[in-house]
């Protein structure tokens, strides 16, 4: 026991450790400063073949082998640009999902939302509602989700994602629901991808035992995630189960693990409130 406390202290320090190092300017770069790097280095990729087909014509008299030469500019170019996005890419889903940095979501977000892409527009509006859902603005989140839903030619992975997260703002926003009511709304599911419609379907029981009901559910107890935002949800949903069967002692070590991470995000805050002793949900 003393050994696992000692090892709670260390994780909680490490945190701390961490903040001051973002907050002294060791991680800097958002997703706007992602995105300008992405345009340089696109112009610049872009630049360069120019500047060496030019150089093919000047210094190459033969036409086959100017024809050939820049051929093997525009293989170089393709190559460099999918080089390219792949960089921006990962970097972008870390910066999201890893990082979880919630500047870098509304400047994502602010910056899809007048793509020239119907695909970029659709996929901020869910990203909207993502950050809705993360920072505890369910009502948003419902009214965001249920506006996009409508849209005609929706994509069946956009709308499984936004009818996820419906439900669950829905039942983290009406303290009062039933459990006759949210059975009606998930009959009313129509998530076409079979893993996630079973977990939506587990989740949303879980979140109702757990936060209406206030019945110990032990679905988060079996769940992992590779994103950050998850994860941080998994800590505070245990830690709610174990107050919830009376085992403060481990509720307390979980949430001491929220506390110091960003205090914008909903399961943040409510971990606060948890160890305060004034939870109402």
């Amino acid at each position: 026991m003393y050994f696992e406390n000692d090892i709670a202290v260390l994780e909680t320090e490490t945190r701390k450790f961490e903040l001051a190092i973002r907050e002294f300017g060791g991680e800097t770069m958002d997703y706007q400063a992602l995105r300008k790097k992405y345009t340089l280095y696109t112009r610049g990729a872009g630049i360069l073949a120019m500047v060496l087909i030019l150089c093919v014509a000047v210094v190459i008299s033969d036409t086959l082998l100017q024809t050939v030469g820049v051929l093997v500019v525009f293989a170089g170019l393709l190559l460099g640009i999918q080089l390219i996005n792949k960089w921006y890419l990962g970097n972008v889903a870390k910066l999201l999902h890893v990082d979880l940095d919630l500047a870098s979501w509304k400047q994502y977000i602010e910056f899809n939302k007048t793509a020239k892409r119907a695909a970029l527009q659709i996929d901020a509006k869910t990203t909207e509602v993502s950050y809705a859902y993360m920072t505890g603005d369910f009502e948003t989140a419902v009214q965001k989700a249920k506006e996009t839903l409508e849209l005609e030619g929706l994509k069946p992975q956009f709308k499984d994602i936004l009818e996820s997260y419906l439900i669950r703002s829905v039942v983290l926003s009406q303290p009062e629901l039933s459990r006759e009511e949210l059975d009606a709304l998930l009959n009313e599911l129509t998530i076409t991808e079979p893993i996630l419609a079973k977990k939506t379907e587990q989740v949303s029981v879980a979140l109702y035992d757990l936060t209406i009901a206030h019945e110990s559910n032990d679905y988060f107890d079996t769940l992992t995630n590779e994103f950050k935002y998850p994860q941080l949800e998994i800590i505070y949903y245990q830690a709610l189960n174990d107050t919830i069967k009376g085992d403060t002692a481990r509720a307390h070590e979980l949430l001491s693990k929220l506390v110091y991470e960003d205090e914008e995000l909903y399961v943040v805050k409510m971990a606060k409130v948890l160890l305060n002793g004034t939870l109402e949900r």
